[in-house]
């Protein structure tokens, strides 16, 4: 799989990333995590990755130190790097309560700041986010997630908070690493793409309460569906 490879069935919503091609390898990174094409405590070798996504070994060391930053993967000394193992359930409200509020911040601050250009750009990852949402395969499954966090991250980045965008980072990588996705589809996307069409329209009218108020019920939302496919899957294991 190369990153510009057209027979992958598979488009970054960003045509130019902000962060060049390691950017590119870094998503290319985390998306295999979460859809576990890479699977926890897996080794990862800086050529083979290399190779498999058509770049040279530099952006993909790039790309596992940000990784190993957030702490979906991790770096052994004298070992290289390996796929972080999967967060306890222990964690689980600790880590949805810390993004309830880092997110409701950055919502409300967005919504200070909104305008003509950010909206466009989340409308247009919306759209995005609901072509692949109405597919059932590898391809929808790894866009629809890309999608989700592409929306997160472009509201984090309208807040003008570099630290707030950095904690958004990494929780919500992680958020995403609890979920138990049934064959790789997401059972949940007409849910999020009413709750993430609600955030928009508050960030249009520039009402901070109603953008924090509707990012934090989204979350809310999210952390009750999280717990309802864990159970789900306990029951069946």
């Amino acid at each position: 799989m190369s990153i510009a490879d057209p027979e992958d069935d598979y488009q970054n919503p960003r045509e130019d990333h902000r962060l060049g091609l390691a950017g590119q390898v870094y998503d290319a990174l985390v998306t295999m995590i979460l859809s576990e094409e890479l699977v926890p405590l897996q080794p990862l070798r800086i050529h083979s990755l290399a190779r498999k996504l058509g770049v040279s070994a530099t952006p993909v060391r790039e790309a596992l130190v940000r990784a190993d930053a957030i702490g979906i993967v991790q770096r052994e000394n004298n070992k290289g790097f390996r796929v972080a193992p999967r967060p306890a359930a222990a964690e689980l409200e600790d880590l949805f309560e810390a993004r309830i509020v880092v997110e409701a911040k950055t919502a409300s601050l967005a919504a200070m700041h909104a305008d003509a250009e950010l909206i466009e750009h989340l409308e247009r990852t919306w759209e995005y986010q609901q072509s692949w949402g109405a597919k059932q395969s590898f391809a929808s499954f790894r866009g629809f997630l890309d999608a989700d966090r592409e929306f997160h991250a472009l509201i984090a980045k309208a807040a003008g908070n570099r630290f707030l965008s950095s904690a958004l980072e990494m929780l919500g990588s992680h958020v995403q690493r609890y979920r138990s996705f049934d064959d790789q589809v997401v059972t949940d996307q007409a849910e999020t793409l009413v709750e993430h069409r609600g955030i928009i329209e508050a960030l249009r009218d520039m009402n901070a309460l109603a953008a924090e108020s509707a990012m934090t019920l989204h979350l809310a939302n999210l952390r009750s569906r999280v717990r309802q496919e864990r159970a789900a899957q306990k029951s069946r294991g």
